[in-house]
């Protein structure tokens, strides 16, 4: 499940109504699709930002809200969610909460009108996964130089890729962050405009090696996607790329 646990919130930081409302908002909320898939919204109080994430299509967005006010609508809040990765993109999210248990989200993406995305619907609490949330982007390695194969040239700088294969030059986005027991790997494939083209994942693993002159640096990519209950391999090989840092000669 792609879902962490959840953090205690003070209760000496909610006595706004911001603050109420945010509280009853926390946690994962979840919308079944007709297909049989499931789409999930969690909002995490304590770090305000807002995850969603879709069963069926693979996807997980990430939103740091960056405007909170009420309507005129009891129990109704609107925000302005920004993306983590690509800041240009914001969400417009309206939510009303009809009861504890049950929420409804109406998003469009700002600058975009009267288009609802994929996220937008009636939620149910999650109950079976109450005491979890989707994962905070975290990064347990720090992803950086070239790496290599007989096919392939990867390059990292800072959160950003240039990958080069026989199908020629992509850039973006790459994020690295723990799930569950595993570390995932995001490379997001950006198209001239900045815009979403292709999202790859994968379970991601590196080793370390030292010889006299150089470390060895292995990372390990396993294509694949999210679901609700795990990763799921994709099937194709693969990917292992290496760096090689020179070490530094001495008299």
């Amino acid at each position: 499940m792609l879902l962490i646990l959840l953090s205690s919130i003070p209760a000496i930081a909610q006595n706004t109504p911001a603050d109420r409302f945010k509280s009853r908002l926390d946690g994962a909320w979840v919308k079944k699709e007709k297909d049989g898939s499931s789409t999930i919204i969690n909002f995490n109080y304590s770090s305000n930002d807002i995850i969603m994430f879709n069963d069926a299509q693979g996807v997980q967005e990430v939103y740091l809200c960056s405007q909170f006010s009420p309507t005129v609508r009891e129990n109704t809040w609107y925000m302005v969610g920004t993306n983590d990765m690509v800041p240009f993109i914001k969400m417009n999210i309206t939510i009303r909460l009809e009861s504890d248990n049950v929420c409804h989200f109406t998003v469009r993406e700002d600058g975009i009108k009267n288009e609802e995305v994929i996220w937008t619907g009636r939620y149910s609490k999650m109950t079976e996964y109450g005491e979890k949330k989707a994962p905070k982007v975290e990064k347990q390695f720090v992803l950086d130089g070239r790496y290599k194969n007989e096919t392939m040239t990867l390059i990292f700088s800072r959160n950003h890729f240039t990958l080069t294969d026989e199908k020629g030059i992509h850039s973006g986005l790459a994020a690295l962050y723990d799930f569950g027991d595993i570390s995932i790997l995001e490379l997001r494939h950006l198209g001239k405009e900045g815009k979403l083209e292709h999202l790859f994942q994968y379970k991601f693993e590196h080793s370390i090696t030292e010889t006299e002159d150089a470390i060895i640096v292995e990372i390990t990519m396993l294509p694949g996607k999210i679901k609700i209950h795990g990763f799921k391999p994709s099937g194709e090989p693969k990917l292992v790329l290496i760096q090689k840092i020179a070490k530094e000669k001495t008299e």
